[in-house]
């Protein structure tokens, strides 16, 4: 099995969160992991907790394994087209806190597994979407999904077309109001976890 094909076998193994490791790298699987990978969810955590200096070191090391899942895995340009590292960081947060003891590589690998289904196959230009003093980049692709989205839940009437208009900002803020999250009219990452979660989960 060539290295592109056990990577896209690895994400698929590990599934939503499971405790089941898949079959790595040497004849008796085994492989290496480097600095941030082999430390504790609980060290994460308590390093999360007090934003340090070396918490960048975590923060590093979700990017390169991304990256790398990326460039190895079948199909896909991007693994995570709408989280930014911070916001892998909250869901880290999240899965640790009930896995205190799991390796942090462990984490990283499983949360890659669930947004498997949700990767961007192919190139997408991005979008500035601005709204007011604010604004935030998104691939075309992906905002057509929210389009998609929204208009399935009736709150948007316009094309499917990736642009970021006049009716797209007042259907992503008639959302977040429905979902009692800060109407942004942006499609920021707890919008778009919302709204593109909920799409994979049916």
């Amino acid at each position: 099995m060539n290295l592109r094909n056990r990577a896209s076998t690895l994400l698929l193994l590990l599934g939503f969160f499971s405790s089941t490791l898949a079959t790595a790298a040497d004849s008796q699987g085994r492989f290496a992991v480097r600095n941030a990978g082999m430390v504790s969810c609980e060290k994460f955590i308590e390093e999360k907790s007090k934003n340090s200096p070396t918490f960048n070191l975590y923060m590093g090391w979700i990017d390169g394994y991304l990256s790398a899942a990326n460039q190895f895995t079948d199909e896909t340009f991007d693994l995570v087209p709408w989280g930014n590292t911070p916001f892998l960081a909250a869901l880290l947060e999240n899965h640790c806190n009930k896995n205190l003891n799991q390796r942090f590589y462990i984490a990283v690998n499983m949360l890659a597994g669930t947004l498997l289904e949700q990767r961007l196959t192919e190139h997408s230009d991005l979008v500035v979407a601005a709204n007011e003093n604010q604004k935030t980049y998104i691939y075309k692709q992906v905002l057509k999904q929210v389009q998609q989205q929204l208009k399935q839940s009736q709150l948007y009437r316009g094309s499917i077309d990736g642009i970021f208009g006049n009716t797209t900002v007042a259907a992503l803020e008639d959302y977040q109001r429905a979902q009692g999250i800060k109407v942004t009219g942006l499609p920021d990452q707890v919008t778009l976890y919302k709204l593109l979660r909920s799409r994979s989960a049916k």
